[in-house]
């Protein structure tokens, strides 16, 4: 193997890795299903989502 390549994907390896790493002190890979739990708001109401859509179009 080429001395080259090494330089070039090493850096890849290591970010690869290192995402790994967060992702599973983050709790990415849990077994428990708590992540679609904490994803969903359970009293959305209309108001916020206008909120959001006057935010977004004023900035333009």
């Amino acid at each position: 193997m080429d001395i080259r390549y090494l330089i070039v994907v090493a850096p890849f390896i290591i970010a690869f890795f290192y995402t790994l790493y967060w992702l599973r002190k983050w709790g990415a890979f849990s077994s428990t299903n708590n992540m679609s739990k904490k994803m969903t708001q359970k009293n959305e109401s209309i108001d916020q989502n206008y909120i959001l859509e006057n935010i977004f179009l004023t900035k333009n």
